[in-house]
């Protein structure tokens, strides 16, 4: 199955300074493009004479010649056999295999940083030399010790800065998960990569790679590493990742992806089961073992030839991952853990009556019950201008401030079930849904101008008693759940916005800092800016729902 490259890469590869807001600066050895093309022709890559590799201030960099590249040309064809993965690594029955995810990241560097220290001697050594010399500026490495990254004064550590955002989250809470990924990666080197390099650098030890060196190598995979077929799994792709990024991208890498796992066989092998039909089989014999760099569109002469490494990613994972944020993303979302909303939910509703988690089942049982409620189709909530139907982050609020329809059923499901007197074991999915639909039909209501006009005269818009008070009524008032409902996603949002960058630093300050911030400042610069994203998301949607609920007490 020949697929484009952009729809399976996980990782990416370089960076391009043109869409990015902030940048770090690499340079390549002066020889190195040189010494890499050299290279290529040796291991038998081609390269369209429409296109040149150059020396640019991210590395390398891939231009157009004098005449327009017509959209499906293949510019580029690179030999399976010369990417660097686990598979193709002489270490490679030393590295524990992992397929995907942060696995691989991690045992791709581990061969990477082998390679990187054994100089001339590696097979990859002149297209390694074209790799940056610097760590990119990830926060992963700001001042951790890493030679050759900027160290800060004290009033502009941008760690100060990035507390609370989503890349905070990313590199230092675990979350619902069991390792951050600081502790996943240095848990790694310490049990894993250190024992490897005991046996590899035995008879010399004082060669095996430093810490700051496996920090090198997985910034690079983390940075410029494709997932290329089943067979290499993710792999440092030559030329392929000298076109920079942009996310209306020029070129895709294609690939036969589905490959023997066992020998990389695009033909039937001996590892295949000969009584099953293979795909693989009406492969020509002849057939270029290949990956192919293809154009998605024309590209103009004499410009720079860009591909992306992800159309969704937010500046948070930019920032992460490769060390640059765009100037204004419309993918940027922020996202709360269950965990995050249940110790939430357990300071603010305390505070309006004695419950515990016991009072609706028990954590684990209303998770379950989550579950089950969320995968309804819910296609009612699109209409909704502060909800959005979102499949993809359960509990989230994206770049329009409105929140995903995942967070908003946890607080309604919640307020519903506290609201709710009636014993937890007796309550049945159905009635849940029915009293759920109801709150989100008061919700819309209240919400579309004309019908909010009559809301004092409907009966169910009457303000039942707050949770435990003696009066309240079984079955619970729609209207009072999602003032309630409002209150609370006020309050998260709230929260939220006042531990997001540096302690008590007020909006209207955060541009005068940017401001005054000399230009080599660029991490602390970056960390700022998303700071300043991510509290105008939060505070916007505090906003509308502080509105909301104002606009429904004027109507009852």
């Amino acid at each position: 199955m020949t697929i484009p490259m952009w729809q399976c890469n996980v990782l990416g590869f370089a960076v391009q300074i043109k869409q990015c807001a902030f940048h770090v600066r690499f340079m390549t050895e002066p020889n190195a493009v040189a010494n890499l093309l050299a290279w290529c022709s040796e291991r038998g890559f081609w390269i369209d004479p429409s296109i040149q590799i150059i020396s640019g201030p991210c590395g390398v960099a891939v231009v157009s010649q004098d005449s327009t590249i017509p959209e499906d040309r293949i510019l580029v064809r690179i030999p399976r056999e010369s990417v660097l993965s686990v598979k193709s690594s002489p270490i490679s029955d030393l590295i524990p295999p992992h397929p995907y995810g942060r696995g691989a990241q991690l045992s791709l560097a581990l061969a990477l940083s082998v390679e990187l220290v054994i100089g001339a001697t590696s097979p990859w050594f002149l297209y390694l030399q074209s790799l940056p010399r610097q760590i990119p500026g990830i926060p992963l490495f700001w001042s951790r010790g890493v030679e050759n990254q900027q160290s800060f004064p004290p009033n502009g550590d941008p760690f100060e800065w990035l507390n609370g955002t989503e890349a905070w989250k990313m590199l230092f809470d675990s979350g619902d998960s069991d390792s951050s990924l600081v502790s996943e990666i240095d848990e790694y080197f310490h049990e894993v990569a250190e024992p490897v390099y005991a046996q590899v650098f035995e008879s010399s030890p004082e060669k095996a790679p430093s810490s700051p060196e496996f920090y090198h190598a997985y910034s690079l995979v983390s940075s410029r590493s494709f997932l290329v077929d089943s067979y290499h799994g993710l792999s440092m792709v030559p030329i392929a990742d000298a076109f920079n990024h942009t996310q209306e991208n020029h070129v895709h890498l294609e690939s036969d992806f589905d490959v023997c796992p066992e020998c990389g066989s695009l033909q039937r092998c001996v590892h295949d089961d000969t009584t099953e039909p293979d795909p693989r089989s009406i492969v020509p014999d002849d057939a270029d073992n290949f990956y192919e760099m293809v154009s998605s569109l024309p590209i103009p002469p004499h410009s720079e030839v860009f591909n992306t490494y992800g159309e969704t990613l937010t500046n948070a994972q930019l920032l992460v991952q490769y060390g640059f944020i765009l100037d204004g993303n419309d993918n940027d979302h922020l996202t709360w853990t269950f965990d995050e909303l249940a110790q939430f939910s357990e300071h603010h509703l305390l505070a309006s009556g004695s419950w515990t988690w016991d009072s609706v089942g028990g954590l684990p049982e209303f998770r379950d019950l989550l579950r089950s409620i969320n995968l309804r189709p819910w296609e009612r909530i699109s209409e909704s201008e502060l909800v959005s139907l979102d499949r993809t982050h359960q509990f989230s609020l994206n770049g329009d401030a409105t929140i995903s329809h995942g967070l908003w059923l946890f607080f309604a499901l919640l307020l519903v079930c506290l609201r709710n007197t009636s014993p937890y074991h007796t309550r049945n999915l159905d009635s849940l849904i029915v009293l759920l639909e109801e709150t989100l039909q008061c919700q819309l209501t209240l919400e579309s101008s004309e019908s909010t006009n009559h809301a004092d005269d409907d009966d169910t818009l009457l303000v039942p008693p707050s949770p435990g008070h003696s009066d309240q009524q079984q079955r619970p008032s729609p209207y009072g759940v999602i003032l309630e409902l409002a209150r609370l996603l006020a309050s998260l949002c709230r929260a939220r916005s006042a531990r997001t960058g540096r302690a008590g630093v007020e909006m209207a300050e955060l541009g005068e800092i940017l401001d005054r911030l000399p230009n080599d400042m660029t991490p602390t610069k970056m960390a700022i800016s998303l700071a300043m994203t991510e509290r105008s998301l939060l505070d916007s949607c505090m906003s509308a729902w502080d509105g909301f609920v104002d606009g429904a007490l004027g109507q009852a």
